[in-house]
């Protein structure tokens, strides 16, 4: 198995989008994009009532709030639960240049 690693300038900001993607799904190929908001699901097979099927155990989701912070979300799904359980939130105010905190991390596990 070979590794290409490809330099990724993430200190420098190049464009107007708030948040960057680097997906790599083996032979099957890999995404780079900026954008200004992100909905990422993976899944994963499971059996369920005897089958196997997929299910999305878990979702990266990221937008700006009103307020101009850039919040990610990290929620994990399971078909025992009746909802979907939050186990980190990181946010930045990169626009706030009297914010002290460059990335505020929260990794206590809520409910959405």
């Amino acid at each position: 198995m070979v590794f290409v690693e490809n330099e990724m300038d993430v200190l420098g900001v190049k464009d107007s989008q708030k948040f960057e993607v680097y997906c790599s799904a083996g032979d099957a190929g890999e995404l780079r994009v900026r954008t200004d908001s992100v909905s990422i699901k993976v899944g994963q097979c499971l059996r369920m009532d005897g089958a196997q099927r997929m299910w999305h155990s878990v979702g990266v989701y990221a937008k700006e709030e009103e307020n101009g912070t850039l919040v990610i979300r990290v929620l994990v799904f399971n078909p025992d639960w009746d909802e979907p359980l939050q186990i980190a939130s990181i946010r930045s105010r990169p626009q706030d240049s009297d914010c002290n905190t460059s990335l505020g991390c929260n990794l206590d596990h809520v409910t959405p």
